[in-house]
Parts: structure tokens; sequence; C-alpha cells
């Protein structure tokens, strides 16, 4: 964060420390938080205190060990004086000794490790202030800074002694969490992760922990004793503002622990108190860390703009160096008692801030009674300053002598350094208290608010220094007036004024701007606007509802944090104003949003697409007593609204004919009208493609009658469970995959159909090298562009390597290649009209190949893209004549046979060294120069799927590297001579190859082709499951499959996973499921029939037996949660509009209720 956007002076020794470079330590965050955080720049000044190393990304940070080399002398001495005060002189029978962190193998003490740093640090002498500069702090901060310095950890021998009777006794008190946030919801996203809680209540169950931990989102979480007793824990309470929570478990689960219950003392936390952290660190079952309080005043540590912040607190610090998994965990004193609660860390240091307990004992005693825990707020943010920052900031001498007089232990007070927008405080709330009206002191003016700067002096007549004052108050006031006198400098100076002014305002219920409730629609999480969210972006509650999870409303899963203020032009200020709205509007209707980000001043639209068949439409409502969510569901949305293209009368429009319109210009015009935008979106990862996929692209119109066909690339429209998106002429229509092959048919009502759209005419001329084209195709805007451009070569496409997931890849498919990039995505490619060509033919632009994207990965798995040009008339026309014939009834992916081969080809050189005659090398030369090619012979690259073949009969089988020659007597020079063989209605053909120097007469059996997508997809507990689809089966061991593999069966492959649920890091995306509590699945059939005759209870655990590509088998357990995860089917109707229809298979008795 730069200096420039801090509105706080600060002392050089209390330098704020960069977001970047401090932690929360719960957990091990999932992939999308992870992409959440990577920019952590943030609005508001830090309000670190330490000069913390920056690094370049907010990971957790490895132990670095202390060295005070280089210190100025100055410090340096500091520090010894400080260490001879914590440690006592030993004597030679009592030697000091150094405590170590954990048991070594054996029971002897294992050395303390110390990893090295990822980054390299700049010199201590560097990290404080120059010598020059040291300024000697106020005593408090002076020993914090030594004890900082220090991190001691060294204990005398009956401390020692000590210390192991206390954890032994304390350590049955303290768990580990394991919890999933099942949705992603305000400050948190999905996933799960680890931290520690420790019990503070046997008797009724209670478990401490952090509010990031306990979390506001839905989650599902169990504690595990030390003794690895596991107990479901549900949570009861997270406080709005501060970093702790609390979860309640029943005591009567657990039947092999005594457990402990720890005390809470906040009033026995003091600088320089030996202390220990005990947790789950690091994701390690237990580990203890050992330190020394160093500071009692830090201000709460900032961890970023997107993320959860603590704020209006102290926090303390220690050099104990926690790191992830260790939220939650007790900081203990020697007699076992919790002084503090562990919630962050630095990433340059071993910093670790811990929260004080004043107000974690106020909630706890109200939660032990029954009550609800009141918590007020003025959405004022204020920062505690020592008196010479005070003095720096305006504070008159004699005030401040007043002040200390008073109370002599305090070194400052508190100062406002952000009011929201229409708060309680703020100056331009909407309306000034109503209650009596309260006297103003002589020498004091009432002010209408609070403001930046601003110091605090008094709240209802109560003197405030510190954070627990002033709160103390406000929690026990809500929805009453309070008095605040505070002091502003600059007013000191009018006459008759002193500086001193008089806010009165109502203290606001905190947990009315906390939201509770959410709803889920189209993959997308919306709730009210938060004030944590709120204030960390500056904006005021109430003017929009926050989108935590996009779904399909941006059509990219890793989309958030926006606002969304009206739809199809209503205002949506509150969730549940939205509610009414999008009830109100049927499914599949395009719609606009307003939106604004958070942190910008003006709204943006955006067209949504409604979707209630992919996603259930649920409203959730925490229940705190209960520790659950309430689960409701909306009705189902209206009739859908059909409208006809509108009809335009010739004289509607006045019209100018030009005489003289260019024949060129009018011949691209026309094919204009017969190109269309496409843009798909994937509800889940399916079938090799990932939600988040960007799908979009170029089509051309092949029929409009008696079937309106799109041609499309299948990196544009990849599978058959999508939406789809057509932009004709300007106009969008929906649209509906009716066939999948090399590439996509995409078919639409006719009745929306534009006027102006025709099929353009197809050039019989096969193309040639060399050839001299035009590539016309489209921009996203609908703008019509071109490249004059040739044929640079004819041949087999051979780039396309096998992806990760396995997904679609184009092959045995004959590509054109053209000399220069035509700067767009697709299209069509066209004959250059000759320069003695007619008006007539210029205005007639025949198509001779279509423009197509094609995808694949190189070698490092990343996405790569490329363009080429398809023959028209020999892979798609005839696949178009069928489909009008069946007039678009038949199956998207019909089934056929093939070779179980893919080719490739090699030059004609290579195939000469490898033995090839003459006679064959003779013909390659000739054949190629019909289309001024290079001859290539085609050869034999990978097999498709497994073969069944036993080793004896292999050498009559086709082998890597063999050269195809014939194939039924006909010499094959091209791989597009394939298309010619009809091998549909065969059951073998006879080929003769080149192997080892020798010509081989082979009979070659074809073999059934499996299916590149499917009609019928399965949510299991949050697993995409599908039958097999065929790239998967490209990358199973060809020779010696394993047998568990399902190669002639359908299969239950695990397509994705979704983040939340219980199938996240137990199922595998790309595996198949074999079993389900020992039940063998081999269909999607048969795991629906195990999930309707098994019925599980929410909490159970289930086992999955899996096995992937190589073979590896893995058993694991997941645990049931059908109220935020059920069981649900989608098929695609066989006939009709043949949507997709969603059934729910399980969970239906979670829901509560439609609204």
């Amino acid at each position: 964060m730069d200096e420039s956007s801090r509105n706080t002076t600060y002392p050089r020794y209390l330098q704020p420390a960069p977001a970047q470079n401090i932690i929360k330590t719960p957990q091990v965050g999932a992939l999308d938080s992870a992409l959440r955080y990577k920019n952590t720049d943030s609005y508001f000044p830090s309000q670190g205190s330490e000069v913390a190393t920056s690094i370049s990304s907010p990971t957790f940070s490895p132990k670095v060990p202390s060295s005070r080399a280089g210190l100025p002398e100055l410090l340096e001495e500091e520090l010894k004086k400080a260490a001879a005060l914590a440690v006592p002189t030993a004597t030679e029978d009592e030697a000091p000794k150094v405590e170590p962190e954990t048991p070594g193998e054996g029971g002897k003490p294992a050395p303390r490790e110390m990893p090295m740093p990822k980054i390299e640090q700049p010199p201590p002498e560097t990290k404080l202030m120059p010598s020059n500069a040291f300024q000697t702090p106020p005593l408090s901060r002076s020993v914090s800074a030594t004890s900082f310095a220090l991190g001691s950890n060294v204990a005398s021998s009956p401390n020692k002694e000590t210390w192991d009777k206390t954890i032994a006794r304390v350590i049955n008190g303290i768990v580990s969490i394991k919890a999933t946030t099942t949705r992603a919801f305000d400050t948190e996203s999905a996933g799960d992760y680890t931290a520690t809680g420790f019990v503070i209540s046997k008797k009724h169950g209670l478990i401490l922990s952090n509010r990031h931990v306990v979390s506001p989102a839905p989650i599902t979480s169990v504690a595990v004793f030390v003794n690895y007793e596991e107990v479901p824990i549900k949570p009861v309470y997270r406080d709005p503002t501060h970093d702790f929570g609390i979860f309640r478990y029943d005591p009567s689960k657990l039947k092999h622990i005594s457990v402990e219950e720890i005390e809470l003392r906040p009033e026995l936390a003091r600088v320089g108190e030996d202390i220990k952290v005990v947790g789950n660190d690091a994701g390690e079952k237990l580990s203890i860390l050992g330190s020394t309080l160093a500071r009692l005043d830090r201000n709460a540590p900032s961890y970023g703009t997107d993320c959860y912040n603590d704020f209006n607190t102290f926090y303390m610090q220690a050099a104990s160096g926690t790191s992830g998994g260790s939220s939650g965990s007790p900081v203990l004193n020697i007699n076992g008692q919790a002084v503090a609660l562990n919630a962050g860390g630095s990433n340059s240091s071993q910093s670790s801030f811990y929260l004080p307990l004043d107000r974690v004992v106020r909630a706890v005693e109200k939660i032990k009674r029954g009550e609800a825990v009141s918590r007020g707020t003025l959405q004022t943010e204020f920062l505690h300053y020592s008196y010479d920052e005070l003095r720096r900031l305006g504070l008159m001498e004699l005030m401040e002598e007043e002040c200390r007089a008073r109370d002599s232990s305090a070194t400052g007070l508190l100062g406002v350094i952000r009011v929201l927008k229409g708060g309680p405080a703020s100056p331009d709330r909407p309306q000034l208290p109503s209650k009596a009206e309260v006297a103003v002191p002589i020498g004091v003016t009432r002010v209408h608010g609070l403001e930046p700067g601003d110091i605090l002096l008094t709240c209802n007549g109560k003197h405030i220094t510190d954070f627990t004052g002033l709160w103390s108050i406000l929690d026990d006031s809500v929805g009453e007036d309070i008095t605040i006198e505070i002091f502003r400098a600059g007013k000191e100076a009018k006459a008759g004024t002193t500086g001193r002014l008089q806010v009165v305002c109502t203290v606001q219920d905190l947990h009315t701007i906390t939201p509770n409730c959410f709803l889920e629609i189209g993959g997308a999480v919306i709730h009210d606007l938060s004030y944590q969210m709120g204030r960390n972006h500056n904006v005021q509650l109430g003017t929009g509802v926050f989108c935590a999870a996009s779904g399909f409303i941006l059509w990219s899963s890793w989309s958030r944090d926006f606002l969304i203020t009206a739809v199809d032009a209503k205002p949506t200020k509150t969730l549940f104003q939205f509610i009414e709205v999008i009830k109100g509007i049927p499914d599949y209707k395009r719609v606009p949003f307003m939106w604004r980000s958070l942190g910008k001043s003006e709204d943006q639209m955006m067209m949504v697409d409604i979707d209630r068949h992919f996603f259930l439409a649920a409203f959730f409502e925490r229940d705190d007593k209960a520790g659950t969510w309430a689960r409701r569901e909306l009705e189902g949305p209206p009739l859908e609204e059909v409208f006809s293209a509108l009809e335009v009368k010739d004289d509607a429009i006045g019209t100018e004919e030009d005489d003289e319109e260019d024949p060129e210009e009018a011949g691209l015009e026309k094919l204009k009208g017969s190109l269309v935008n496409v843009v798909c979106r994937l509800p889940y990862t399916i079938y090799g493609h990932t939600s988040s996929s960007d799908c979009s692209g170029v089509g051309v119109v092949v029929s409009l009658s008696p079937v309106p066909l799109v041609l499309f690339d299948r990196s544009s429209v990849p599978a058959e469970m999508l939406d789809i998106r057509l932009t004709v002429s300007n106009k969008d229509i929906p649209g509906q995959v009716v066939y999948l092959g090399a590439f996509t048919l995409v078919s639409f009502d006719s009745k929306l159909l534009p006027k102006n759209i025709s099929v353009p005419e197809w050039d019989t001329k096969p193309l040639k090298v060399r050839d001299e084209i035009k590539v016309i195709g489209l921009t996203s805007d609908q703008l019509l562009v071109q490249k004059e451009t040739s044929i640079a070569s004819i041949g087999v496409n051979f780039n396309t390597w096998q992806c990760n997931p396995p997904r679609h890849r184009l092959i045995n498919i004959e590509n054109i290649n053209v000399s220069e990039s035509s700067g767009c995505w697709g299209g069509v490619i066209v004959r250059k009209p000759s320069k003695t060509a007619s008006d007539e033919e210029k205005r007639t632009l025949k198509v001779a190949a279509y423009y197509m994207t094609i995808s694949s990965q190189n070698k490092d798995s990343d996405d790569s893209f490329w363009t080429q040009g398809l023959d028209i008339r020999r892979y798609v026309i005839p696949v178009v004549a069928r489909i009008n014939e069946e007039s678009a009834t038949g199956p998207v992916e019909p089934p056929r046979r093939d070779l179980g081969i893919e080719f490739s080809d090699m030059s004609l050189a290579t195939a000469s060294t490898m033995g090839l005659s003459q006679r064959r090398f003779d013909t390659y030369v000739k054949a190629a120069k019909k289309i001024r090619g290079a001859p290539r012979p085609l050869i034999v690259q990978s097999h498709l799927r497994p073969s069944s073949v036993s080793p004896e009969h292999e050498d009559k089988c086709l082998k890597i590297a063999d050269i195809v020659l014939e194939i039924d007597g006909k010499p094959i020079y091209r791989v597009s001579q394939l298309t010619e063989l009809n091998l549909e209605s065969r059951e073998s053909v006879e080929m003769v190859v080149l192997r080892g120097g020798k010509e081989l007469t082979l009979t070659i059996p074809t073999t059934p082709a499996h299916p590149s997508t499917g009609t019928h997809v399965v949510q299991f507990f949050g697993a995409i499951v599908h039958a097999t689809h065929a790239p998967v089966l490209e990358q199973v061991d060809s020779k010696n499959p394993s047998p568990l593999i399902p190669i002639k069966t359908p299969g239950v492959y695990v397509g994705g996973v979704s983040y939340g649920s219980p199938a996240l890091d137990n199922i595998r995306p790309t595996d198949w499921i074999l079993e389900v509590d020992g039940v063998s699945v081999s269909s999607i059939d048969d795991l629906i029939d195990v999930v309707k005759s098994r019925k599980w209870e929410t909490g159970e655990y289930i086992r999955v037996k899996q096995v992937s590509r190589k073979g590896i088998t893995s058993v694991v357990s997941i645990r049931v949660d059908e109220r935020f995860w059920p069981v649900l089917s989608w098929k695609r109707q066989s006939s009709g509009s043949r949507r997709w229809t969603q059934e729910r298979i399980s969970g239906l008795e979670f829901v509560e209720g439609i609204i």
C-alpha cells in the first residue's frame, strides 16, 4: 500500500505493514480463494504496526530466524537490558534450558526447525530505522520493540517442568477443526480448511475459535480431539467485527476422553509473559510454539480488501511464528489459562497476532445463559493514538495534561479514521435522533456527525481511553441515543469555541448489517452488502445486493465482489427486492442487470440469461440456535414469453438505391448475412471442458429449411449441456445442439429468424495450394473483417495433443492452412475473384471452406488455439443432408464405427528411408501434384482406445509407425479419403501397410466409437459425473489396461468437483467411481439406484472406490450433506424442445418451504 493512500501519520517505529505481509492462519486455501486474494492493495490505510518485507503473494510465510546483527548500538543495549530482566541468572546447578517446540522421535527433544525463507530478506539494519533516526518510544512501546526482537523461548528448569504438566493437562481441551465452507458468502470463499479451537465450557459443549474459522458462511465442521475422537460441531455465534466465534458440540457424543475446560483470563495478559500457542499449526495434528508477549496494544492487522478484517480493537503480538491451521489456538500462560486467542501472523517475520479476550468473555457468558449477544455500532472506525501522535494531530497541551491527570496509566486516546456514509454517526445520515434533546455543556458545540481526525473524549459522560471502554457502552445501548464528546482540531481557533464538539447519535444493531441469509440462483450467491465489505471499499450499505459468487451471472466461477443495483429496470437495493424481481422473470429470458464494482462510483450494464434449469433456486437463512441454515426454494418461474422476429415492410423505412454500388461490397454484405456469432456457457465442468471456459466463435448458416442449421467448431460449442446464444444480423436468439462430431451443428427456432439471412452458395471446385483466397469473418461486434491471402498447405492436423483433463480434439481431419493470419477466429474461405470476373460473379461469393478455431494443449498443458480451414462439401454437407432428412430428430452423436486409430503423416523422404518402393514413391508424387501439395504418406500415430487383442495376434493389427498404403485396394494419399470408406456399415477393411521395410496385408476390424459427450449428467454430493467419453480412453494404456477401467460399460466418470462440496479433495476429477459403500456401479443409472436405495443421513460417511486412467485405485470417504449438496440429475429431452430437465434424487426433506 502506498504511503500516499494513508490518511494518518505514524511514528517511524510504528509504521503500518503492507496488507500482503499479514496473513490469517486458519486453513489451506482453495484455488478460488487464491485467485480472489491475489490483489491485496487496500483502499484504506493498513492498521499494522511493524515494518515487514513485502513478498509477491499472500501465502503462508516460512519461519525466519531472528537476527540482531547490524542493529544500532542504542537498540542493542536496550535488548540486553530486556534480556537481563526476562531471564534470571542461572547457577551451575540450574542452567537455563531452551525448551524445544515439539518432541522428536523416541521422546527426545527435537531441534527447532528453521526453514530458509522463500525470498531474499533485506538486511536487518534496514528493517526498522537508521541509527541516527532512532527515538525512544513510550515505555510500553519500548518494551514491545525489544521483546519483539528477542522472541525469547528461554525458561528455567522448574518452569520447564511446570509447562510439561500444564500442557499435558490442557491438551485434552484443544481440538483440531476440519470444516468446509459450502458456499461463498460475504468475505469467505467456498472450500475446505483446517483450524484449531479449544473447549471453554464442558457443560454447554462450547468451543472457542476465530470468526474466520466459525465463518459467517454456511459450513459443515467436525472437531477432532487429541485422542482422534471426532464429534460434529455447529457454529452458534460469530462476532460481526472481532475475530472470534463459538462452536457447540454435544458432550454426550464423546465416549473416550475426559475433556479439559480452558479458563479465559484476559486480565492476566501482560508484556513479558511467557506463553505457549498450542494448536493445529501448518496442518499438523498438534504443535506447541513458545514465545513471550511483546505488545498488548498493537492495532488490528489488515489482511487485504476482499477478505475479513478485524478493527476497533487492540491486538497482542509475539514472535511465535504460527502459520496456517493454528487459527483459534489458545494463547496459554504457565497455569494453562487462555490469555488471548491466536488469529493471524506476518508473512515477513515470525510475528503472530492475538485477539484480547475481554469482549469474548462477555459473549460467552451471554451464550451460556441463553441470551442474545448484543452488539452496537456507529459504522465508524477508530484507531488508538499515543499522546505524541495526538499532539501532532492537533490535541492541545492543556487537554493532554487533563487526560494524563485523569488516568495516568493511559498512553493515548481513540481517534476517528473513517465514517461510513449513511451510518449512524455520518454527518449525512438520513435523520437525526428523534429522542429527547441532550443538553450541550458550556464551551461545547453540537455537530451532526463524526469526521476523520476527530479525537474521542467521552461517551455518555464517561471518559474513554481505549476500545473496551467505548464498546462496553455501545454494546449495551443498541437502539438508544448516546452522546459523544470529541475534540476537532481547527475549531479551537474560532471565537468562543474550544475545539470540543458534541455528537448525538443512535447506536445501530451491528447484527442487522451483517448478512444472515442469501439467495442461490443460477449458481450465483446473492445477499445484502455487509458492513465488512462496505467498510473495506467505502461503500454505503443498502445501495445494492452483493454477489459473493457469480455462477452464470458473469459466466465465470471466479468472478465476485460486485453489487447488483437493478434487474430488468427494477431497483434491487436489498436482497428481498432482488428476490421479488427474480421471481417474475421466466427461465431462459435475457434481461439487463445494472451492476457496479465495489469501490467504483458508476453502474454498468450487462445482459444476463436467467437460469432455472441447470441450478436449483433456493433461499437460505441462518439459524444460530440450531447451528444450521434453513432452506426454502423459489416457486417455479413464470411461463416463457415467445416473440417472433419483427416483420418490416419494404416501404416502412425509406431507402435510396445506390446505382453505383460496388459489386464486391454487395457480395460481402450478402455473405455477412450468413455469418453468426455464438456465445456458450457450461454450467459445470463436464467432458473435459471447465465451467469457466470462454466458449465463443463465428459460424455459418448451412441450412434454413426444413431445419435451420448453423455450423460451428468444437471450440465454440464444445458439448450438449450448455446454453447457447446466437447473434444473427444483430439479433440475439437461443440455439440448441443437434449434432456433435468433428464440428457442431446448432439449430434454432425459425420463427425468430431475421429476413435477411441466407445460405451461401458452395464452391464445387476443390481448393489447391497457392490458390488466392479471401478469409471473411466477424468480430464479436458483428463487424465484417476480410483478409486476402493464399492457401499454404493441405494435410493432416497433427497439432492437437492429448489434453488434461481429457477433452475432444480434432483428429483424422484434413486441414486447410492459409499463408497469413486473418485477424478473426471464425468465418469462411472464398476464392478471390479474378480480374476478368463479371459483376454478377463478384456479387455472389462462393464458399469453399469453413474457417474454424482449433483448441488443444501444448506440452506444458497450457491451452493453445489456432485457425484452419475445413472442406464444407466433403465433411459438412453430407451430415446436413441426413439431419434435414430426419428433421433433426436423431441423436446428437449417432452411433458410428471407426478403425480406432489416430493418423498422422510424414515426409516422403522419411518414408523412403523406411523401405517405401520406388513405384509407391512415384504414385505419391503424382497424387500430390493434383493439389499442388507435398506428398506425405499416412502413418499410425496412436490408438484411440484400448484393444482386446491378445499378444500373439498383435502382428495382425495396426502398430505405431505403420505406413498406410492402401485400404480395400485403393491407394491412400490423403486423410480426407477416409470419408469415402463408409465404415459405419462395415465390420472390417483390408489394409496394406509398410512395416519394417515390408508391405503387409492386414484385415483390420472396425469398432464402435465412444461418444465425446452425453445426455445424462449427475451431481453426486458435489462431484459432477457422467458416462465415459472418447478422449478419456485415448489416455488409457492401449495394450495392458487395468481390468477395473470401464471400457465396455458406460462407467461413472468424474468430470469435475464443486468447491465447498463433500466431494472436494476426496473424489478425484478424471477418475472413475467403481463402488459406493461396497456396491458396484458401472453406469449413471446404477449410481442413482444406489442413492435411492441407501437413503443416507446427513453427516453419515460413505465409502467411494475409484480408479484413475493409470489403473491406480483408492478408497475415500465423503460426508453426506444433502442440505447444500443434494444428488441431482440432468437429462436432455429426446424430442420437442430437447432442453435439459433437472430432477432431484435426494435431499427433499431439507426443503422447509417455498417462497
